[in-house]
């Protein structure tokens, strides 16, 4: 891979070595970059058995890496002299099984960074005079090799071969040494061409440890073909090994030489730890295997006896050092940052398998692939699809060969994880989806008011759950045992699931249990612990299983985990950017400790094309155009609360906050542009106030609601005289208006509905558009006259709806992210046109049962203005990944 020189570091009077590039790869900027970003991975394994990286260095004629200079001989320096006039001879126990330990600590550091070797043999590992070890060139093999090693190279004899450094090119195919080297410590998975995780390293090891132990290599043929021949077909002599070798590390030098990977060992941590407890537990005499196999020749009955309490003996030791409890694993953080993806972070975005391998994440509306022991992100074929919106959602299946998700369009579907066609589960009504698990039998997930159970094969979903008419319900999950259901609840009328509560519900009974009070998302961990965000941060409580309680108080383990809440799905998922393994790994999106959203507003034209605004990222809400068109009025939560701005479109200028008390949102415009109506809190209800737009003056109360009630400013007529707002109570909404003359109240119509009602003058004033849900069928929208006769007109089961601006068309949400262009003609009679799909883009769209709609006409008619989506203000996200991490919930929050 290069010549590399002893030299001295002038900075720091010490004796480094420098590996200088070869011009093939040094002169590719591809590969050089790709490089550059490994090598940087890799210095930050901080590890005694690795040989360190100091640096990269650049110069227009070359380009070289600075590493540690570790004197000594290579092993398989060390294994050819041992070689006699009889041939090989393997190392001595007492110096073998001391470097294979090392070598082993090296690995299982690597492998819990996310790095694998690819490229462990004798040659790649120095063992200094005073016998420590040092493992090199960690992770170059795939840095190095064309693609970053990624891409097979065929051989002459039709062999495809991948994830090595000396292999590269098929003239390079008829070179011994090294050539011979690499094929001989290559995995079956390898010699196939397929892409490895950490067992590679583990059967590398498994062979390298072989040789120490015998002289001879594992597979080892005459050429390249050959050689790799051995590896996919031949077995290992086992009757090679040492006489006085531990039973327990030949047995696991076995399974490390395993072609199954189902039945290699999995873990560099097993292998090390039978490497101590051997020592520890077993003592072999010599010459007990070479008696041992004497059995199986004639007279075996004669040693039958001493070889089955040899035998006994060997396997109670064994059982003995497995039944030693383990000591608890190191807890290992790292970061994955995926570039130049645009990620689904609106909706819950990634996760983790169940045994933390791998980590499965949505962008660029498909779903894409991390191994935990690969550096590279690979999409997953067939999760892209003609699909109708993003992939979101992800969930493992139990064994972690699946992953179903959630499309747009009101599908679940899964994939293997290897890709393939996206086999739909079932199709949903429900027009907001809110979180699903994946249990031994069956995929649970949420509607708005519905939890819901379907089996992976697909079929009619079984309703779990029923929530209340004036209740929302997310994040469920189906409890180990299946007699109950935990999920997240809350008030229709509260978009904060932080004030929403975790409860428990018994399937038999249907009897529920509030578990938390203030606090959405929980899921349930093995550990005994109920694990959920608040604001930017994880709590935990004791739970216990068999009685379904809280056993002990809340304990902040985890703070600035970025949340779902209020983001592009409009509050509808109750949980964070976080993932859990079964194993204990966590996996987070690091994010303010605020639930403040990253949004902008932008003007859309017909083709859904935007043109930003250019705000200052964050969360707006109710978007409102003046009747000019030149400003712009609209809610903003942020640290300091919730209030209401006016920015002018003409742009240049920041926006300017129009209320300062209480928590006010929802403005609207009088039809002169020169109030500004909306709803606060600042005097202890839900009431209606206007301000000046320019913010002079003083703040005016308009309505004054009964105890209990909420009053929402919707329309004013275009005379001025008539202002139409909703009020909600208890379980139901109407329509009222608010005479600015004599302030007189009164009811418009008999509508009634079991969610917030909107409505909106025509531009005339003579009509009223209007949004009903009467039952737990879809909404209905509906024209009216003004003042009301009693006719109406209906629209499309729809909602959302508003007028453009000469009152000839309806702009209406017809389903979750979607819109539509409905004409209308009010004279000589109402009649309505064919809707024409208004292309959402990059706008946010909700659904009329989460909250206000988020756009409105501009004056020409040909633009509405909205607020952008989330997802496409946030083109990159880091996901912070805690392995080991339960031991440090254990520690936070003992469980009783």
């Amino acid at each position: 891979m290069g010549e590399v020189y002893r030299a001295t570091d002038t900075n720091l009077k010490r004796q480094v070595a420098i590996k200088v590039l070869p011009a093939t790869v040094a002169q590719d900027a591809d590969r050089l970059a790709r490089f550059q970003r490994e090598a940087e991975v890799l210095a930050a394994l901080n590890h005694p058995h690795i040989a360190a990286i100091y640096g990269l260095e650049k110069t227009p004629e070359f380009t070289a890496l600075v590493m540690e200079l570790v004197e000594g001989d290579d092993l398989s320096q060390l294994i050819a002299r041992r070689a006699g006039p009889t041939g090989p001879a393997g190392l001595p126990l007492d110096e073998a099984l001391p470097i294979a330990k090392q070598i082993a600590e090296a690995l299982e550091a690597a492998h819990e960074q996310g790095i694998i070797h690819r490229d462990l043999k004798p040659a790649n590992i120095k063992v200094r005079p005073d016998g420590t070890v040092k493992v090199l060139d960690f992770g170059l093999a795939k840095a190095l090799g064309p693609d970053g090693g990624q891409q097979a190279v065929g051989s002459r004899q039709g062999v495809a071969l991948s994830q090595s450094p000396t292999i590269t090119t098929p003239a390079m195919m008829t070179g011994v040494g090294m050539i011979l080297g690499t094929a001989a410590y290559m995995s079956p998975e390898q010699a196939k061409g397929r892409v490895v995780d950490a067992r590679a390293d583990v059967w590398a090891f498994g062979a390298v440890l072989y040789e120490m132990l015998t002289g001879r290599r594992a597979f080892e043929a005459d050429d390249v073909a050959d050689t790799l021949a051995a590896v996919l077909r031949s077995d290992v002599q086992w009757s090679l090994l040492p006489a006085g070798l531990s039973p327990v590390i030949a047995m696991y030098l076995r399974r490390c030489l395993h072609k199954d990977l189902r039945q290699r060992i999995a873990h560099m941590q097993d292998v090390r730890l039978a490497l101590e407890g051997a020592f520890e537990t077993v003592t072999i005499l010599p010459g007990a295997a070479a008696e041992a196999s004497a059995a199986a020749r004639p007279g075996w009955r004669r040693t039958l006896p001493w070889v089955a309490g040899l035998a006994v003996a060997a396997f109670a030791a064994v059982a003995a050092w497995q039944l030693k409890p383990d000591p608890p694993r190191p807890t290992a953080r790292f970061t994955i940052q995926p570039e130049n993806q645009r990620f689904t972070v609106g909706w819950q975005l990634m996760a983790l398998s169940p045994n933390g391998r791998n980590l499965v994440y949505a962008a660029d509306q498909r779903l894409y692939l991390r191994s935990m022991s690969d550096f590279e992100v690979h999409e997953i074929p067939g999760s892209e699809g003609p699909l109708a919106g993003p992939a979101a959602n992800p969930v493992f299946s139990p064994d972690g060969q699946m992953v179903a998700f959630y499309v747009n369009n009101g599908e679940i579907k899964r994939i293997a994880l290897s890709g393939g066609a996206a086999v739909t589960v079932t199709r949903t009504a429900d027009t907001v989806f809110s979180g699903m698990s994946w249990d031994e039998d069956s995929i649970v997930f949420a509607g708005r008011q519905r939890i819901l159970r379907v089996s992976p094969a697909g079929g009619e979903p079984e309703t779990l759950v029923t929530a209340g008419p004036d209740e929302v319900v997310s994040a469920p999950q189906l409890l180990p045992g299946g007699r109950a259901v935990l999920f997240s609840v809350r008030k229709s009328s509260v978009l904060n699931w932080d004030q929403g509560q975790i409860v428990v519900q018994r399937l038999d009974s249907g009897e529920r249990k509030t578990l938390v009070e203030t606090g959405a998302g929980g899921r349930y961990l093995s550990t005994g612990h109920l694990v959920y965000p608040v604001a930017g941060g994880l709590f935990a409580v004791p739970f216990d299983l068999a009685s379904l309680s809280v056993t002990g108080g809340a304990v902040s383990i985890v703070e600035g985990v970025r949340r779902t809440t209020n983001n592009a799905n409009g509050g509808a998922f109750a949980g964070a950017q976080v993932s859990y393994s079964a194993t204990g790994s966590l996996a987070f999106v690091p994010g303010p400790s605020s639930i403040t959203g990253t949004a902008d507003l932008a003007l859309f034209d017909r083709a859904g094309t935007a043109k930003p605004l250019g705000l200052r990222p964050g969360r707006y809400d109710s978007p409102r155009v003046s009747p000019d068109g030149n400003f712009v009025a609209f809610d903003s939560e942020d640290a300091n609360g919730t209030a209401v701005w006016v920015y002018e479109l003409a742009g240049g200028k920041v926006p300017q906050r129009l209320t300062f008390a209480g928590k006010s949102r929802y403005p609207i415009w009088s039809r002169d542009g020169l109030w500004v109506a909306f709803q606060s809190d600042r005097e202890g209800d839900l009431a209606i106030f206007r301000q000046r737009a320019d913010g002079s003056g003083q703040t005016e109360r308009l309505t004054k609601p009964e105890p209990g009630a909420e009053h929402i400013p919707q329309s004013w007529s275009k005379d001025g005289v008539h202002l139409l707002f909703s009020v909600t109570k208890d379980k139901g909404s109407t329509l009222r208006t608010l005479n600015m003359q004599d302030r007189q109240v009164v009811p418009f119509g008999d509508i009634q509905s079991i969610e917030p009602v909107e409505g909106v003058f025509s531009p005339d004033g003579q009509w009223v558009v209007y949004r009903t849900k009467e039952t737990q069928a879809p909404g209905q929208v509906f024209v009216t006259r003004f003042p009301t006769t009693g006719e109406k007109y209906l629209v499309c089961a729809c909602g959302h709806a508003y007028w453009s601006p000469r009152g000839n068309e309806l702009l209406v949400n017809t389903g979750a992210g979607r819109s539509a262009v409905i004409p209308v003609t009010t004279a000589p009679r109402v009649t309505f046109g064919q809707a024409v799909d208004f292309p959402r883009g990059l706008r946010r769209e909700l659904s009329p049962s989460i909250t206000r709609r988020e756009a409105d006409s501009m004056p020409d008619g040909q633009h509405v203005i909205g607020v952008m989506t989330e997802v496409s203000v946030a083109p990159t996200v880091q996901i912070n990944i805690v392995q080991n991490w339960f031991e440090e919930l254990k520690r936070l929050v003992p469980t009783q």
